[in-house]
């Protein structure tokens, strides 16, 4: 059931988060233009405005949550995955800000042609939220097994690490 449930819960948060995600990596396009041009004053509110859009996404995606119930019963699935369907993309959406943050603080770099950091914070955050899927799922090294809601959790944190690691470089 939460293999019968990840599957369309996830993929409905991303179309709905797809949108915020692609129109917040446009920051790369302009930050690179400013960068090549010789005008550094303008990367700055270049990136803002990726956050700022960033905030609105996450913002949209908390409104979506109450939504989660009605969405999942059109499709009819049996009530076991509906339920399950619910908790995993509810929480994946509280993650939603960062996971769209995420995409302007990473246009960022690529504007600037630092590519590397990108690569290593992807690498850095799929390893978090592969060993904190094992740990959560199954409730090992002391945490509790907590199924398809420690797979989300997992996810929604990895989004945290991976912002982090953005800002702290």
């Amino acid at each position: 059931e939460s293999i019968a449930a990840a599957m369309p819960a996830g993929i409905l948060n991303f179309t709905f988060m797809s949108f915020f995600i692609g129109a917040a990596g446009y920051v790369t396009t302009f930050i690179a233009q400013y960068h090549g041009a010789g005008y550094p004053e303008k990367i700055g509110p270049s990136l803002w405005q990726g956050i700022y859009l960033s905030l609105i996404g996450g913002a949209v995606m908390l409104m979506i949550v109450p939504a989660a119930p009605v969405i999942f019963r059109l499709a009819d699935h049996d009530a076991g995955i509906q339920e399950l369907e619910v908790i995993y993309f509810t929480i994946l959406c509280y993650g939603g800000f960062p996971a769209i943050a995420a995409s302007s603080l990473s246009g960022f770099h690529s504007g600037l042609g630092k590519t590397w950091p990108i690569m290593w914070i992807n690498i850095s955050a799929t390893l978090f939220n592969i060993i904190f899927d094992y740990l959560l799922i199954f409730g090992h090294a002391g945490f509790p097994e907590m199924g398809i809601k420690g797979a989300a959790i997992a996810t929604a944190l990895s989004g945290v690490v991976s912002v982090s690691l953005y800002i702290i470089i």
